[in-house]
């Protein structure tokens, strides 16, 4: 991705993004991720860490971690306009002396020691928009203490062929392009992007250096309407809609965790999310 194209897709999203989890579809995907945070990075032993947030965007992930964890956190993200909002949402939430704000490149984090950081999370896929995807996967390794985990998502390859067959009736020469080059492009206004399955998405690991301990789809059964896409957060999926009801809702999330990282299952997930450690 160009720095051109890299401005004029993040500069807009950055305005709004924080908005999504009014819509249930959104609002559960949250849920979910948040559950399995918690349940790979105890929060009983987190203070005195440094959480490194790759590709944290406007900061909204270490809002909420900071209200679980006694740790202090770096936010680490090329965008300048997605930082200047996580400037502000870091200042709302009173936890500025617990977070390091830095812009740069996640396949060159030259501003972060090595083996300096107790565990590292990822989340809505920062690393489906980076070219040098195993220099990126590389350097998350390097600055990573022994012992600690990395939690990192990407856009689901199984996930993006289901989409683009079901959804865009894409033609042939598309659907060959995306499952043999491992990228989607979704439109005019979104780059083209890395996908992963559960087995690219452990192999990248692996060849990092870290030991790969689970992989989960996020989600794995329920699927977002096209509103809940909407730029404006103003339309409302049927999804959406249905999972404003508590009982439903309550159900669903339980049928997610309860399948979402069986191996049989995980490579349904909309997200592909991997949990590995540095031994």
């Amino acid at each position: 991705m160009d720095k051109k194209e890299f401005k004029d897709f993040f500069e807009p999203y950055s305005k709004n993004v924080d908005n999504a989890n009014t819509q249930a579809f959104w609002k559960l995907s949250d849920a979910l991720i948040l559950e399995i945070i918690k349940q790979n990075i105890p929060a009983d032993d987190s203070r005195d860490s440094v959480i490194f947030d790759a590709g944290g965007g406007t900061g909204r992930w270490i809002c909420d971690l900071a209200k679980v964890y006694e740790a202090d956190f770096i936010l680490y993200d090329l965008s300048e306009d997605m930082l200047a909002v996580a400037k502000n949402n870091i200042a709302k939430a009173g936890i500025e002396p617990r977070v390091n704000l830095i812009q740069g490149d996640l396949a060159d984090i030259k501003s972060v020691p090595d083996s300096s950081v107790d565990h590292i999370i990822s989340i809505y896929s920062p690393i489906s928009f980076i070219e040098k995807k195993e220099r990126a996967a590389a350097e998350l390794f390097r600055i990573l203490k022994k012992g600690g985990t990395i939690l990192i998502m990407g856009h689901g390859y199984c996930n993006a062929l289901a989409s683009k067959i079901n959804n865009y009736a894409a033609g042939p020469r598309e659907l060959r392009q995306i499952a043999a080059g491992s990228m989607v492009k979704w439109g005019d206004s979104v780059p083209k992007l890395n996908i992963f399955s559960q087995e690219s998405m452990e192999a990248l690991l692996a060849d990092a250096g870290f030991t790969p301990v689970r992989t989960y789809g996020v989600p794995v059964f329920v699927q977002p309407g096209n509103e809940d896409f909407d730029a404006a957060n103003s339309a409302k999926s049927r999804i959406s809609a249905a999972l404003e009801d508590p009982a439903f809702y309550n159900q669903v999330f339980q049928t997610e965790m309860e399948f979402n990282c069986k191996k049989t299952i995980a490579n349904r997930g909309m997200n592909i999310f991997s949990v590995a450690k540095k031994q």
